[in-house]
């Protein structure tokens, strides 16, 4: 099992991808959905949060910034990935995932 990082707002991005069951996808991406094809499975929408020396959470303001996703099954996928502000200046991403 891999974690893959993918940055759509930073670096092209390819329009299909080969991973293997298990393989987990890591947007640095406001939000995300599974369009179409069952191989592939939303885990959730996240906001980023580091501890403090202190010990308590420290979390940025604003939108999510994590998306993830898992390939659970042999088959295809179609993934919408929204980059960017997702207020004003936002992006989508369409990716199909193969899993193999």
């Amino acid at each position: 099992m891999r974690l893959i990082d993918l940055r759509p707002n930073q670096q092209e991005m390819p329009s299909d991808l080969t991973v293997a069951p298990g393989d987990v996808l890591r947007f640095a991406a406001s939000g995300g959905r599974v369009r179409g094809g069952e191989a592939v499975e939303l885990l959730g929408v996240f906001s980023s949060a580091a501890v403090g020396l202190d010990g308590s959470l420290l979390v940025p303001a604003g939108a999510p910034d994590v998306v993830l996703f898992r390939a659970a099954r042999p088959g295809q996928s179609t993934l919408d990935v929204m980059a960017g502000d997702p207020f004003h200046s936002s992006q989508t991403v369409t990716m199909t995932i193969s899993v193999s």
